[in-house]
């Protein structure tokens, strides 16, 4: 028999996700979020929940799955307000650039943020690790794939996970910590 003598609302989280499924964040029903477009853009949109599939995000009502790939289509990021989620972006150097498509031991000694443009920002779901990354940005359907080529040896990967910043070399096999230049974002 059900006890009908606790009023407790329920704990309703609204539940992110990235466009494979994994888990980007959650917050509470009620609660805002900060996103952030590709251009720099920021807007503060209130959250409700609705089920624990959908919810509404500023005015529209959105499956998560399609709220994810929508800003993974469109290069946004987005965090709890007053919060943090982790993401990541990827930089691409200039086809110009002496050492653009070349390994880590040939450009190890050249390697410069100012030969690279950022091409991409995205939501790091939990379990994504840079090989999940390097086959997502090497599909037919990659986001950005209009704008951006297929992830590539010399492009530079930055994560943003738990509250701390690494930025990888793309190698020929694997990828190659770097965080020094970490040094030269502003």
């Amino acid at each position: 028999m059900k006890d009908s003598t606790n009023t407790e609302a329920p704990d309703r989280r609204i539940r992110f996700v990235d466009s494979a499924y994994h888990e980007v964040m959650t917050i509470p029903d009620g609660s805002n979020i900060v996103l952030t477009r590709y251009d720099g853009t920021v807007s503060i949109l209130p959250c409700t929940y609705i089920d624990d599939a959908h919810a509404k995000i500023g005015n529209t009502v959105y499956h998560m799955l399609e709220f994810a790939g929508i800003m993974e289509r469109a290069g946004s990021i987005y965090a709890p307000e007053g919060g943090t989620a982790d993401y990541y972006e990827v930089y691409q150097a200039n086809i110009h650039t002496d050492y653009c498509y070349r390994s880590y031991d040939e450009a190890k000694d050249r390697i410069s943020l100012a030969d690279y443009t950022r091409v991409y920002t995205g939501m790091l779901g939990s379990g994504t690790d840079l090989e999940t990354l390097f086959a997502r940005h090497n599909q037919d359907t990659r986001p950005f794939g209009r704008k951006m080529r297929s992830m590539s040896v010399s492009d530079i990967v930055i994560l943003h996970q738990g509250g701390e910043t690494h930025a990888y070399y793309t190698d020929s096999f694997g990828f190659e910590p770097i965080d020094e230049i970490l040094n030269e974002i502003e």
